[in-house]
């Protein structure tokens, strides 16, 4: 009836002239406008699969989408924020000791700083007055990255990140400094490493591991073996093997030929079968553990308790 209809107002509109006409032109118009309109049908119908498809693709997306963000959300409730101050140099305190709680504050230290730097302190581990270098919890952050971002710096005070070899050099060279490593495997059994002397030298030597001496501490010592090693990236390899160990296991350290703690290495959550790749600390979990949590952080002697 509908393709009827409109062959016979295609009929009026392009043979009104030719009455004596109707007839042949009508059968014409129903004829061809019908086969046009199949036309025009199929190609609506396709079209309506095509978007029928692009919806169902649309929704998968918007799926992965909200999970992951859901996956964010949960991993940022389960994060404590830590508090920052001193966004400006009004108030700069000369170190971590001088901070009233743990936090992210601008620090002026010894010389060779001519600038007040932007670190994180701790001041509920014995007695405080901590910087911390390094710090992983949650593998949120790469820490396989090149020479130049170990150099200067990456990831967020507030979260996971590495300081900076440079800020550390600067730091350690500016009066004697000590370290302590902490460390939580995926049981939580927490134990730590410290030593009381700890010094890098500059980029000139490759920040060389100069003084890591006077260990002590329940998770053995697995980082006094490197002393005088320099440090090695994905992209700078400067360890005593043949080979890379910054790329063969998947990190950054001062490594010889290769490690017995590889502190940014991938973080592999718990039990693993790769060998040496992971967060691990030899004398602590072994090699084939990776472990939770690694917090590096120095501080002048002179404030130990």
């Amino acid at each position: 009836m509908f393709k009827t209809c409109l062959g016979i107002v295609l009929l009026i509109s392009c043979d009104g002239l030719h009455a004596q006409n109707v007839s042949n032109s009508f059968n014409w118009g129903v004829e061809h406008c019908g086969y046009a309109l199949g036309l025009v049908m199929n190609k609506l119908n396709l079209l309506d699969h095509h978007i029928i498809e692009k919806e169902v693709q649309m929704e998968s997306k918007l799926n992965d989408l909200s999970s992951k963000i859901d996956s964010l959300m949960q991993q940022k409730c389960n994060t404590t924020t830590l508090p920052v101050f001193n966004k400006t140099k009004d108030n700069v305190y000369s170190s971590c000791r001088k901070t009233p709680i743990t936090g992210v504050y601008m620090v002026q230290p010894e010389k060779p700083f001519k600038e007040p730097i932007t670190v994180l302190c701790d001041q509920e581990y014995e007695s405080g007055g901590w910087i911390v270098i390094q710090h992983r919890f949650d593998g949120s952050t790469n820490f396989y990255r090149n020479w130049k971002e170990y150099k200067n710096g990456f990831g967020n005070l507030d979260g996971e990140f590495w300081l900076g070899l440079d800020r550390i050099y600067q730091l350690t060279v500016s009066q004697p400094y000590e370290l302590v490593v902490l460390l939580e495997d995926f049981d939580g059994n927490k134990t730590f490493a410290r030593y009381d002397q700890f010094e890098i030298a500059d980029e000139n030597q490759m920040y060389m591991l100069s003084k890591i001496e006077g260990f002590s501490g329940p998770a053995g010592d697995s980082l006094g073996n490197v002393k005088g090693m320099k440090f090695s990236t994905l992209d700078s390899d400067n360890d005593t093997w043949k080979d890379s160990c910054a790329v063969t296991y998947t990190g950054a350290w001062w490594y010889s030929a290769c490690h017995a703690s590889n502190l940014n290495g991938q973080y592999l959550r718990g039990e693993t079968t790769e060998y040496a790749t992971g967060m691990v600390w030899k004398t602590f979990r072994g090699y084939y553990h990776s472990l939770k949590m690694a917090k590096m952080m120095i501080r002048p002697k002179w404030l130990r308790a």
